[in-house]
């Protein structure tokens, strides 16, 4: 924050979250007066937590006492206040990517994440158990921060079956996180950022599993430091703030011009979706059988029954990286990818089919001419159709 300037956000989150590190990046990033706060916070669970209808983090409050929960709606509403420069200049093909790299940190990379967060307790445990203890209760007791913590890591460690992490599917995460890793070093070696010299939504997006996860627990951490260190690099230059920093200093502190999209991060693209594409395409066909069960399905009507906010469509068997793999089916993802689709649907003829051509390339073409069962929405923070 700004020295001697009022908080004009306050962020509750933690650390380790995942979804925390979005918004925190954008933030920082555009240098906004913000106050983080834990979810202990007496403000969180006298006022905030009931106003956002859901315990999830992050959630953000502004002075106006407007409160917003889900990472993709808190930027949505950040822009909305603050305009970034950087974003406001992308142009169609820049902006489907940055659509598809909010896909790609929603659920992309969640299988890297989560394994080596979760498969590496001889390195992580420690770091992991204070981490999430402390966001419920600190200061206080060590034995009390560790127990609390303890109970979160079984429950978090609790989901790697439903995403299908097992020993089988791990060699393959393992080999396709490298590469994702290989790549984006490539992307930095050339470029500051994911769009050229300013951090755009892309890049927040990514710092979610590449930082709340994969950047900062122990394991993962040493791992990139390792292996791709430019990767580290562009974490530091997001989280600091650091424009092109001192490696690029005669980039321009904008997109590229042209609606330019690096090869690099073309490849990037194209190694993800190799694999998230056809999960994507599974959970569609998922949220069309819960559509044609309730074909009279008010609008309004909640994806699960008992209320979760992120529900689980049903198991799905899809191919990643030459591994079948059994997992669960998300809608939340759906609801995300819907947004790459409405932007593409909302362009004239030139500009779509020049969109149409980029997802060919990078392998996404059947996801952008996918029409869903039914829209999603989300009431009271959750998943229901529209």
């Amino acid at each position: 924050m700004r020295e001697g300037s009022e908080p004009e956000v306050f962020l509750y989150g933690a650390p380790s979250s995942l979804y925390t590190a979005k918004v925190r990046a954008f933030l920082r990033a555009h240098r906004i007066p913000h106050e983080e706060r834990f979810p202990s916070h007496p403000r969180y669970r006298g006022a905030v937590r009931e106003a956002a209808e859901s315990h999830r983090i992050p959630v953000v409050e502004f002075p106006d006492h407007t409160v917003v929960q889900d990472s993709t709606l808190i930027l949505d509403e950040l822009e909305r206040r603050y305009r970034p420069a950087a974003d406001l200049a992308l142009g169609p093909r820049q902006q489907l990517v940055s659509h598809l790299l909010e896909c790609v940190g929603d659920r992309g990379l969640t299988k890297p994440a989560m394994h080596f967060r979760w498969n590496f307790m001889a390195e992580n445990e420690a770091f992991i158990v204070g981490e999430f203890g402390r966001a419920l209760r600190f200061p206080g007791p060590a034995e009390e921060i560790e127990r609390l913590g303890r109970r979160v890591a079984a429950k978090m460690s609790g989901y790697l079956p439903m995403l299908g992490i097992e020993a089988r599917t791990v060699p393959a995460i393992e080999a396709a996180y490298a590469e994702t890793l290989a790549r984006l070093d490539v992307l930095f070696s050339e470029h500051p950022y994911v769009l050229g010299g300013a951090p755009t939504r892309g890049d927040f997006a990514l710092m979610g599993p590449m930082y709340g996860h994969l950047g900062r627990d122990p394991y993962p951490l040493r791992l990139m430091q390792t292996a791709a260190p430019l990767v580290f690099r562009w974490i530091e230059r997001v989280n600091g703030g650091e424009g092109t920093g001192p490696e690029f200093p005669d980039a321009a502190a904008a997109p590229l011009p042209g609606d330019r999209v690096p090869d690099a991060l073309q490849d990037f693209l194209r190694h993800v979706f190799a694999t998230y594409r056809d999960e994507l395409l599974a959970s569609a066909e998922r949220l069309a059988g819960w559509v044609a069960e309730h074909a009279d399905a008010a609008a309004g009507t909640l994806l699960s029954p008992a209320g979760v906010d992120q529900p689980a469509l049903g198991p799905i068997v899809v191919d990643y990286h030459g591994v079948k793999v059994q997992q669960q089916a998300m809608g939340h993802s759906l609801w995300v990818l819907q947004r790459a689709l409405d932007f593409t649907a909302s362009l004239d003829d030139e500009a779509r089919r020049s969109c149409e051509a980029l997802a060919d390339e990078v392998g996404v073409g059947a996801l952008l001419r996918l029409k869903l069962a039914r829209r999603l929405t989300r009431i009271g923070g959750r998943l229901a159709v529209a």
